[in-house]
């Protein structure tokens, strides 16, 4: 594993990790970090393997922000019905 992958792959973990543990999802962060990853396979220097991980994370995080914003959806028509 070449040091570019190897440093991609633990920063990948550690950023999905803190998102995981975190006692409310943080939709903010994960767009910044969809954000980070969108210029890092944007760069021409990334290799094959660093971006099908970026690629990877970043679709994970795709969804748990679209279920997130389901969610916040829901709650504002349950809040709109009460009106």
């Amino acid at each position: 594993m070449d040091k570019e992958s190897k440093n991609t792959k633990e920063k990948n973990a550690d950023t999905a990790k803190d998102l995981a543990q975190a006692e409310t999802f943080d939709i903010e962060k994960a767009l910044a970090r969809l954000e980070e990853i969108n210029s890092e396979l944007s760069k021409s220097g990334t290799t094959l393997k660093a971006s099908m991980e970026l690629y990877r994370e970043g679709v994970e995080l795709a969804e748990k922000c679209k279920v997130n914003l389901e969610g916040v959806e829901k709650e504002i028509q349950i809040l709109s019905a009460d009106e």
